[in-house]
C-alpha cells in the first residue's frame, strides 16, 4: 500500500493536468498512489492523448492510479472533500492541476509527515 495519496481535482484542463502528471513521473519518492477527480461536463479530459501518456508512464513506474468523474459540480470545497474520502494511505497531498513539481517535493512532504519515510524509499 502506498504511504502517500496524491489528490488532484481538475476541471477541463487536460494540458495543465498532463504537465503536473509528468512532473510526478520524476519524483524521487515513488511510494504514492494518484487519485484524480474530474468535473468536466462536456467531455472526458482524462482520455486525451497528453493525459493518457503521462498516466501510462506513472502506471509503468508502478503507481496505482484512480480516476473519478465527479458530477454534478458542487464547488471546489466539495470536490476536495470527495477526494479526501478516497484516501487509503497514511498521508494525503493535494495538488492543483497546473503545477510543475521539483523532483524532491513528494519526498519532502513525506518527511514532514514521518521521518521513517526515508527508510521506506530503499
Amino acid at each position: 500500500m502506498a504511504t502517500i495519496d496524491i489528490l488532484i481535482p481538475t476541471d477541463n484542463r487536460p494540458a495543465a493536468l498532463a504537465v503536473t502528471l509528468t512532473s510526478l513521473c520524476a519524483q524521487s519518492y515513488r511510494n504514492f498512489r494518484l487519485v484524480i477527480s474530474d468535473q468536466t461536463e462536456e467531455y472526458d479530459p482524462l482520455t486525451t492523448g497528453e493525459v493518457q501518456a503521462a498516466l501510462n508512464v506513472l502506471a509503468a513506474h508502478g503507481h496505482e492510479i484512480e480516476t473519478h468523474k465527479h458530477l454534478p459540480r458542487k464547488g471546489l470545497a466539495e470536490q476536495r472533500q470527495f477526494l479526501l474520502a478516497q484516501v487509503t494511505a497514511t498521508s494525503a497531498l493535494y495538488l492543483d492541476d497546473d503545477l510543475i513539481l521539483e523532483p524532491w517535493v513528494v519526498l519532502d512532504f513525506g518527511m514532514s509527515c514521518s521521518l521513517s519515510i526515508v527508510e521506506k524509499m530503499f
